[in-house]
């Protein structure tokens, strides 16, 4: 039977429909070519440069070159710190983070290496985020196995490189670490500080090995060179195939001391026999300030932290002189802040001969005092000596009365016009300023005290506390009997007293005490030329001393050690010593433990007319300066005596034997 047809159809409808869906094809045929042709030409036209350097990147790699890091030297051309060349073990940031699981990567580096694993992990997890240096090296001082495992490896891992690099070294081990300080890797805490002279604003990154103490932070600048860099070819799989060039790095510059690598040595003897094993030697050149010696017992070994520090013994030697008592990485000659004691008497001297109070007649009662409710002892008893007597013999009667006799406004203007209570400005980091004992000391003391109650209580500040404040903090005779001979609110650091001992050894001429002797011309890190240079001392400043207080000062000083007084034991036959000895009390004698007896105090300088060496030195918690400070200064003092005026040993004999 035939089918019965629809008289609707109709076939050129068909014909329609396929013609409107193949212009939808061809429409869609065209929009994908336009697609792409535009893709093709965004990557190929706009964007040529950045593919290019994609490309670039996906056979080149960079691979940088650590410059070497100055060496210091003494001021004899002595070599204190130098670099060596050791072997980093390195990755190539690209492949390791791209071509290969993170995880696989650490357990080879800790398997292999033997990198502490948590090290790692957080020297990894940081370096995700680092700028685009292209190694992280994940270990320092690479031992020969190390190396020859990654050598051995290369082909497995080539993202693991052994580099050479140089390694600080400290020659001496110990021997002047305060003054040279210790190098070790930059923080992110400085990078991210734009107030750091280490930040990232200023051009170091993540990695850069910078001064962390001492000279080596101070002059950095200097020190640091500039790194350089091989751009090397890799195949897919980043084994290097050739180098493409090479800009070599830029040594740090070479820097000379005012160090004396003799007297160093011997000042550091000294200091090992302490008998609470703390304390502070330092000797410079009254003249211009040259720092010959400068020791801060007990110290560290700066190699620690150049050389051992990634280690796990070398972290748990850093974290044992973190928590020493002792505090071996605190530099006590610019840090540490003591009563100074009688050698505070010659500042109250020159104030009071100055002022014209006294002259080298004048006579004063020595001994004991009662003041108000207190009765100021006196460790001498010298019936009624000149100052001169009483500068020798440390008086201690003579300065309490001549103290009450000058009263606050000449004693706190003298201070001022000696500087003290500021900073002597020595080109080393951190310097402390300490306490000078005047009126707005004692008044902001007092103060802070009291505000602390009423914080603790939860009390606010009233106008009625000013008036509490005023009434507590006047200046009564003990302070005044007290500062004038260097205890009460007076506490000093050992490099202010250098340059004021230097300062009185010249006639009131002071100038800063320093370090830097000089450097060797070069380039700097940034790539900027530098002429040699040479310490610019613009802080010079003059104590107007009149010609009596001069001599007088002098004279007290001598008759201290050359004249048998209380620091005889530092007395060189023929080298006129000039000293002062001090004793500074921690706590009354009655309450003194072997923790708290007093500080041991000796600075001095010599020969008297023309004076080539000045010193402080300070023994702590010893007892008497005269019997525990001054007889260390004796050993330096002779060797510096007869080196310098070529004395041998036979006519060293031949006087002692005359003098017998």
């Amino acid at each position: 039977m035939r089918p019965i047809k629809d008289p609707s159809f109709d076939p050129s409808d068909d014909l329609r429909r396929a013609g409107s869906q193949l212009d939808v094809i061809s429409y869609l045929v065209v929009a994908i070519f336009v697609i792409l042709a535009g893709r093709l030409w965004y990557l190929q036209v706009m964007n040529t440069k950045f593919y290019d350097e994609r490309a670039k990147q996906n056979r080149e790699r960079i691979l940088p070159i650590p410059a070497r890091r100055g060496t210091i030297f003494d001021r004899n051309g002595n070599e204190l710190v130098t670099s060596q060349s050791m072997f980093n073990i390195v990755i190539s940031r690209d492949e390791a983070f791209s071509k290969l699981d993170f995880d696989e990567l650490a357990h080879q580096l800790v398997s292999n290496l033997d990198i502490d694993p948590e090290w790692l992990k957080h020297r990894l997890e940081a370096a995700k985020y680092e700028a685009k240096w292209e190694s992280i090296v994940v270990k320092e001082l690479a031992t020969p196995k190390d190396v020859a495992w990654v050598e051995a490896h290369s082909y497995e891992f080539p993202m693991i490189l052994a580099e050479r690099a140089p390694r600080r070294f400290y020659r001496y081990s110990t021997m002047a670490a305060h003054a040279l300080g210790y190098v070790g890797e930059v923080d992110k805490k400085e990078l991210n500080d734009p107030k750091s002279q280490f930040s990232s604003e200023n051009g170091f990154k993540l990695g850069d090995i910078i001064g962390k103490a001492g000279i080596e932070r101070q002059y950095n600048e200097i020190l640091m060179g500039k790194d350089g860099e091989r751009r090397v070819l890799v195949d897919s799989k980043g084994h290097i195939k050739s180098e493409i060039n090479r800009v070599e790095p830029v040594p740090g510059r070479d820097l000379y001391t005012t160090l004396d690598l003799n007297i160093q040595k011997l000042a550091e003897e000294q200091t090992d026999s302490m008998p609470a094993g703390r304390g502070v030697i330092v000797m410079a050149d009254p003249n211009n300030g040259e720092i010959f010696a400068l020791v801060s017992h007990p110290a560290y070994d700066p190699n620690l932290f150049s050389l051992r520090a990634k280690t796990d013994a070398g972290k748990d030697e850093i974290i044992h002189l973190q928590e020493d008592p002792d505090k071996p990485l605190f530099n006590r000659v610019i840090q540490g802040t003591y009563p100074p004691g009688s050698t505070w008497k010659l500042m109250t001297a020159v104030a009071a001969l100055n002022e014209g109070i006294i002259d080298e007649k004048t006579r004063i009662q020595d001994g004991g005092i009662q003041v108000g409710d207190y009765f100021m002892r006196s460790m001498s008893h010298l019936g009624f000596p000149d100052v001169v007597t009483a500068i020798a013999f440390s008086s201690d009667g003579f300065f309490y009365r001549l103290g009450l006799k000058m009263g606050p406004d000449p004693f706190e203007k003298w201070m001022k016009i000696f500087h003290f209570g500021e900073l002597t400005g020595i080109d080393l980091p951190r310097e402390a300023i300490g306490i000078k004992p005047t009126r707005a000391a004692k008044r902001r003391e007092v103060e802070n005290i009291l505000k602390r109650q009423k914080r603790e209580k939860g009390e606010e500040w009233k106008p009625k506390d000013d008036e509490r404040v005023e009434k507590l903090a006047q200046w009564t005779a003990f302070d005044m009997v007290n500062s004038a001979f260097g205890q009460g609110r007076n506490a000093l650091t050992p490099i202010q007293l250098l340059r004021y001992v230097n300062g009185l050894a010249i006639g009131g001429k002071m100038h800063t005490p320093h370090l830097f002797l000089r450097s060797a011309a070069g380039i700097d890190r940034k790539g900027d030329k530098y002429d040699a240079a040479v310490y610019p001392d613009k802080n010079i400043f003059e104590v107007p001393m009149t010609p009596l207080a001069r001599e007088i000062v002098k004279k007290g000083m001598w008759g201290a050690v050359s004249g048998r007084g209380t620091g005889y034991a530092a007395n060189v036959d023929g080298f006129d010593v000039c000293g002062k000895t001090g004793t500074a009390q921690m706590v009354s004698t009655d309450k003194a433990t072997k923790k708290t007896q007093d500080h041991a105090w000796f600075m001095g300088f010599a020969p008297r007319d023309k004076p080539e060496l000045g010193w402080v030195i300070l023994t702590e918690n010893a007892g008497q300066g005269g019997r525990q400070s001054a007889p260390r200064a004796k050993p330096i003092l002779e060797d510096y005596y007869r080196r310098t005026r070529r004395i041998t040993t036979e006519e060293i004999k031949a006087e002692t034997k005359a003098e017998k």
